[in-house]
């Protein structure tokens, strides 16, 4: 074998060693977005609601999650769009976007929206 083959070998073994398992992105997703639901209603009492004015078990729901390949994940690995629903009597909603840090190997949230509406399908 000539050099310029085993240094692309190395090179591509080097590259699929970098990359996280799916599953693994995945997993570190929900305990993020665990958290950020404890913090939600843990604020939210802590601002003078009650007990009363959150759902008896406020919840997420994802809306699109995607996996990027190639070129497109070179910095970013994952994107996620998710609901947070936690007001009983109130139509509104948070919409916060992650995405997945390939470098760091962790979840950044990058915006959080205030919206109205009741989720659709409760």
């Amino acid at each position: 074998m000539d050099m310029k083959k085993i240094l692309s070998l190395i090179f591509l073994v080097l590259l699929s060693s970098c990359s996280e398992p799916t599953e693994r992105i995945e997993k570190k997703l929900l305990t993020y977005l665990q958290e950020d639901l404890k913090f939600m209603v843990a604020e939210t009492l802590n601002a003078n609601a009650t007990k009363a004015d959150l759902l008896d078990e406020p919840y997420y729901k994802i809306r699109d999650f995607r996996l990027f390949e190639g070129a497109e994940a070179e910095i970013y690995a994952a994107y996620a769009e998710v609901d947070f629903y936690i007001y009983r009597d109130l139509a509104m909603f948070e919409k916060r976007k992650y995405r997945y840090e390939v470098h760091g190997r962790h979840w950044d949230r990058y915006s959080k929206v205030l919206k109205f509406g009741k989720d659709k399908n409760p």
